[in-house]
Protein backbone atom coordinates (compact mmCIF):
# COMPACT_ATOMS: atom_id res chain seq x y z
CA UNK A 1 0.00 0.00 0.00
CA UNK A 2 1.41 3.42 -0.93
CA UNK A 3 2.32 6.04 1.67
CA UNK A 4 -0.15 8.79 2.54
CA UNK A 5 1.81 11.31 0.44
CA UNK A 6 1.88 9.05 -2.62
CA UNK A 7 -1.80 8.16 -2.21
CA UNK A 8 -2.73 11.87 -2.24
CA UNK A 9 -0.72 12.43 -5.41
CA UNK A 10 -2.19 9.39 -7.18
CA UNK A 11 -5.75 10.35 -6.23
CA UNK A 12 -5.19 13.86 -7.61
CA UNK A 13 -3.24 13.01 -10.77
CA UNK A 14 -4.00 9.45 -11.86
CA UNK A 15 -7.04 7.77 -13.39
CA UNK A 16 -6.86 4.97 -10.79
CA UNK A 17 -9.62 4.17 -8.32
CA UNK A 18 -8.96 4.13 -4.59
CA UNK A 19 -8.98 0.31 -4.66
CA UNK A 20 -6.36 0.15 -7.41
CA UNK A 21 -4.18 2.72 -5.59
CA UNK A 22 -4.35 0.82 -2.31
CA UNK A 23 -3.26 -2.38 -4.11
CA UNK A 24 -0.13 -0.69 -5.56
CA UNK A 25 3.28 -0.96 -4.00
CA UNK A 26 5.15 2.24 -3.12
CA UNK A 27 7.54 1.60 -5.99
CA UNK A 28 4.76 1.01 -8.55
CA UNK A 29 3.04 4.22 -7.50
CA UNK A 30 6.17 6.36 -7.76
CA UNK A 31 7.04 4.78 -11.08
CA UNK A 32 3.65 5.87 -12.43
CA UNK A 33 4.01 9.40 -11.00
CA UNK A 34 7.46 9.95 -12.50
CA UNK A 35 6.43 8.49 -15.84
CA UNK A 36 3.27 10.58 -16.12
CA UNK A 37 3.53 13.73 -14.02
CA UNK A 38 6.94 15.20 -14.83
CA UNK A 39 7.05 18.40 -16.86
CA UNK A 40 8.90 16.42 -19.53
CA UNK A 41 8.23 12.70 -19.57
CA UNK A 42 11.80 11.85 -20.57
CA UNK A 43 13.38 13.67 -17.62
CA UNK A 44 12.92 13.84 -13.89
CA UNK A 45 11.98 17.09 -12.20
CA UNK A 46 15.03 19.27 -11.61
CA UNK A 47 15.80 21.51 -8.63
CA UNK A 48 18.66 23.98 -8.19
CA UNK A 49 19.90 25.29 -4.84
CA UNK A 50 21.39 28.76 -4.53
CA UNK A 51 22.32 31.08 -1.69
CA UNK A 52 23.19 28.31 0.76
CA UNK A 53 26.50 27.32 2.35
CA UNK A 54 28.30 24.40 0.72
CA UNK A 55 27.26 22.14 3.60
CA UNK A 56 23.59 23.14 3.39
CA UNK A 57 23.61 22.78 -0.39
CA UNK A 58 25.07 19.26 -0.12
CA UNK A 59 22.43 18.28 2.46
CA UNK A 60 19.61 19.67 0.32
CA UNK A 61 20.95 17.97 -2.83
CA UNK A 62 21.09 14.62 -1.04
CA UNK A 63 17.55 15.12 0.24
CA UNK A 64 16.35 15.96 -3.28
CA UNK A 65 17.99 12.85 -4.75
CA UNK A 66 16.39 10.66 -2.08
CA UNK A 67 13.04 11.98 -3.28
CA UNK A 68 13.88 11.26 -6.93
CA UNK A 69 14.52 14.84 -7.98
CA UNK A 70 17.37 15.77 -10.28
CA UNK A 71 19.79 18.37 -8.97
CA UNK A 72 20.97 21.10 -11.35
CA UNK A 73 23.78 23.56 -10.73
CA UNK A 74 22.33 26.40 -12.81
CA UNK A 75 19.04 27.73 -14.12
CA UNK A 76 18.24 25.80 -17.30
CA UNK A 77 15.18 25.33 -19.49
CA UNK A 78 14.42 22.02 -17.75
CA UNK A 79 14.50 23.46 -14.22
CA UNK A 80 11.27 23.04 -12.25
CA UNK A 81 12.31 24.56 -8.90
CA UNK A 82 14.87 27.07 -7.65
CA UNK A 83 15.35 26.77 -3.91
CA UNK A 84 16.87 30.02 -2.67
CA UNK A 85 18.66 30.73 0.57
CA UNK A 86 19.41 34.08 2.18
CA UNK A 87 22.47 34.70 -0.02
CA UNK A 88 20.79 34.00 -3.38
CA UNK A 89 22.02 36.24 -6.15
CA UNK A 90 19.57 38.52 -7.95
CA UNK A 91 20.69 37.41 -11.43
CA UNK A 92 19.84 33.75 -10.80
CA UNK A 93 16.53 34.71 -9.20
CA UNK A 94 15.62 36.96 -12.14
CA UNK A 95 16.55 34.35 -14.73
CA UNK A 96 14.47 31.71 -12.95
CA UNK A 97 11.48 34.03 -12.64
CA UNK A 98 11.72 34.96 -16.33
CA UNK A 99 11.66 31.27 -17.28
CA UNK A 100 8.65 30.52 -15.07
CA UNK A 101 10.64 28.40 -12.61
CA UNK A 102 8.92 27.95 -9.24
CA UNK A 103 10.92 29.76 -6.54
CA UNK A 104 11.03 28.10 -3.12
CA UNK A 105 12.51 28.81 0.28
CA UNK A 106 14.12 25.93 2.15
CA UNK A 107 10.97 25.54 4.26
CA UNK A 108 8.78 25.44 1.14
CA UNK A 109 11.11 22.87 -0.46
CA UNK A 110 10.92 20.66 2.64
CA UNK A 111 7.12 21.01 2.60
CA UNK A 112 7.09 19.97 -1.06
CA UNK A 113 9.04 16.82 -0.20
CA UNK A 114 6.81 16.03 2.78
CA UNK A 115 3.43 16.68 1.16
CA UNK A 116 3.97 16.80 -2.61
CA UNK A 117 2.42 20.27 -2.61
CA UNK A 118 3.79 23.71 -3.45
CA UNK A 119 2.37 26.59 -1.42
CA UNK A 120 0.22 28.90 -3.53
Amino acid sequence: MPSEKLTRILKAKSPFSADVISAMSESEGWDWVYANCATRKDKMLQVCFTGFSATEKAELAELARKHRLGVATSVTNDLAFLCAGESAGPAKLSKAAAQGVTLLTRAEFERLLATGEVAA
